[in-house]
């Protein structure tokens, strides 16, 4: 009966053979920058009978010795090329091979390393980084090796040659128990605190508190967003998975200008959580989700609530093109900000449809629904929101864009604004926005992205006439 072989065994071969199709062969006989090894004449003996060989000789031989599973012959080799010369890139990657032949994976990659360190040109980086890959994945070292296999990406010498190794890093991240995600923007906007776009404050059309504070009104500034997501795969079976989940979430604020009663620092917030995400599909075409969370929320430095939810999720493949998401979460939020406290339940739920169209581009939409519950004053409110966008399937210049557009609305059943006021608040918002992710700039699979976003929101307290527009500048993965 033929060997049965695990997943990762398979993925191990992989990727050793992606690696010694090229050093193996015509590797062994060029340098990774392709130029041709020289063909020294045979090593020659001294009156002593001492066999002395030049640095050429010594690495012609040490590459035969790893054709020919040689590896501790290869090694020693490699220990005169390199006192000689600490440089020799190529001495580095002989080297890393035959200590990975010998299974001293740790060790192997660092030689893989220095080779990438100390390579001149892009194709002796992508060989090294090559090396270095499947080298930290033969050591379980999965996540090392997802960092190199973005290197051999960025530095492969074709397209063909690029994909080949998106795909083995997609492989390898799907065998990664441990998984993250960073993304981060800088967004200069002209109304950074949300704030009113008229001095004065005019209720149902009468100015009952008159004008407003420097700090209720839009500030130009500057928003920073980092969104850090991490998990580690806890249980994992046919048809189903288990995470260890964790998230912080942090807009951080800086004013153009000085503002009388208000910093950056004061709307500043922080959102950070812990919880279990839980995975199956039951059948083809679709799988289910539920979340468990609990956290603490910041504002302006000082904490704000405590958390803790629930939610379910459901995707289903629809067609060979179409995919539909709904879901539905609960939390609870008990206040720690004194000296009135009033914990909070909010209840949402979401429906999305999404279409792949011919010639590669995508068309979304997708309603929202969230319910507040809460004794405290001026918390209760029901929001529903509609957002559409769209995908081009090319390129237009250097760049791949994407648009959105949105109408929302927000309701108060009682709001007070010193009185209550007759028939609560009601606000209405249409908002939109142009992505453009430039992929010819792309760095070990990461793209700058580059979006402009616009909102106009109208309520019956001329407090909550909002307009501001905001310019992002950030990065996302490709893969």
């Amino acid at each position: 009966m033929p060997a049965r072989h695990s997943p990762r065994s398979a993925l191990a071969l992989c990727l050793a053979g992606l690696v010694c199709l090229t050093w193996a062969g015509p590797a062994a006989r060029a340098d990774p920058a392709g130029t041709p090894a020289p063909r020294p004449a045979g090593p020659a003996a001294d009156a002593s009978g001492l066999v002395r060989l030049s640095l050429p000789q010594a690495q012609a031989l040490a590459q035969a010795a790893l054709r020919k599973g040689q590896p501790k012959t290869a090694f020693t080799l490699t220990q005169g090329l390199l006192k000689a010369n600490p440089g020799n890139g190529h001495a580095h990657f002989i080297r890393a091979h035959a200590l990975g032949q010998m299974k001293q994976y740790r060790t192997a990659s660092l030689s893989a390393a220095r080779a990438y360190r100390v390579a001149r040109t892009d194709m002796q980086r992508f060989e090294a980084a090559k090396l270095a890959a499947q080298l930290n994945f033969a050591g379980e070292q999965l996540t090392s090796s997802q960092i190199w296999l973005r290197r051999t990406v960025h530095y492969a010498p074709d397209a063909a040659t690029r994909d080949t190794y998106v795909k083995a890093f997609r492989k390898v991240r799907h065998t990664n128990p441990l998984r993250f995600h960073l993304s981060f923007s800088i967004n200069p906007s002209d109304n950074v605190n949300n704030g009113a776009n008229s001095p004065w404050n005019i209720i149902e059309g009468s100015p009952l508190v008159g004008t407003l504070s420097p700090s209720a009104r839009a500030i130009d500034g500057l928003v920073a967003k980092t969104d850090a997501q991490g998990a580690y795969r806890l249980r994992q079976g046919e048809g189903y998975e288990t995470h260890l989940t964790a998230r912080a979430l942090s807009r951080e604020i800086r004013f153009d200008d000085p503002v009388p009663g208000i910093s950056g620092a004061d709307i500043s917030s922080l959102r950070a959580e812990v919880g279990l995400r839980h995975l199956w599909a039951p059948g083809e075409g679709g799988h289910w989700r539920a979340d468990l969370s609990a956290g603490r929320a910041w504002y302006g430095g000082s904490p704000y609530y405590d958390f803790a939810g629930l939610g379910l999720s459901r995707s289903q493949k629809l067609g060979e093109n179409t995919r539909l998401t709904l879901g539905a979460h609960i939390e609870t939020q008990a206040d720690q900000a004194p000296p009135i406290t009033a914990d909070a339940m909010v209840y949402s739920a979401f429906t999305g449809l999404s279409q792949r169209l011919p010639g590669g581009g995508r068309l979304g939409a997708q309603i929202r629904v969230r319910e507040i519950d809460s004794e405290g004053t001026n918390r209760s409110s029901q929001q529903w929101s509609g957002v559409i966008s769209y995908t081009l399937g090319r390129e237009i210049g250097p760049a791949r864009i994407s648009l959105s557009a949105g109408y929302s609305t927000l309701d108060y059943d009682q709001y007070w604004v010193i009185l209550p006021i007759p028939g609560g608040r009601v606000d209405t918002s249409w908002f939109g926005g142009v992505t453009a992710s430039f992929t010819d700039y792309s760095y070990m699979g990461f793209v700058p992205v580059l979006s402009v976003n616009s909102e106009k929101s109208r309520s019956n307290i001329s407090r909550f006439d909002v307009d501001q527009t905001a310019v992002s500048f950030g990065i996302r993965s490709e893969f």
